[in-house]
């Protein structure tokens, strides 16, 4: 079988990003294979111009459609996070770090139950902050959404970037 086929077939059926590791263990391949496959699969990928990128993020590597594209075929995908629970988290995202309570006065009393969640999920951290909790996204959060930033501003900027702004206010309200 060949290599390059299967640290491709890897990334196609984790739908989520892996490290090198991950996929040496899973497929048997050496990890120095694996990385090299990798660096050649991402050049064929971006020679070949699809709507099909390979990304790293954060030593992880995952297989997604390109952000320019995403907005015409997301609907498909299957939602893995409810819509109450994701305009929590837009509102944390573009507001971090914001404090719990301002978030539950925008999105009312449920979301401490979508913070927990959140929380739970790996994509939001809250920290005491006085009498309430500081909230920011993760790199879980980065990973997840394929962004290349840790950072809050850079969240915040790529973002924007992905979405435009009057959909994600109508979205939020």
């Amino acid at each position: 079988m060949d290599d390059k086929k299967i640290v491709e077939a890897a990334l196609f059926t984790a739908g989520n990003p892996l490290n090198i590791k991950e996929i040496s263990e899973t497929t048997g391949i050496p990890q120095k294979k694996v990385k090299d496959r990798l660096k050649q699969l991402k050049q064929e990928y971006t020679d070949r111009d699809t709507s099909i990128e390979i990304k790293e993020v954060n030593k992880k590597y995952v297989m997604q459609v390109k952000p320019k594209y995403s907005e015409k075929v997301m609907n498909l995908a299957p939602i893995e996070i409810s819509t109450p629970v994701l305009r929590t988290l837009s509102v944390i995202a573009f507001q971090q770090p914001v404090s719990q309570s301002e978030v539950v006065d925008i999105r009312g009393n449920k979301a401490y139950n979508h913070i927990k969640e959140l929380n739970e999920m790996g994509f939001v951290e809250a920290k005491p902050y006085g009498r309430t909790k500081l909230l920011k996204t993760t790199t879980g959060f980065a990973e997840y959404f394929g962004i290349e930033a840790t950072s809050p501003e850079e969240v915040r900027e790529a973002l924007s970037e992905k979405f435009d702004p009057v959909t994600l206010e109508d979205f939020l309200e």
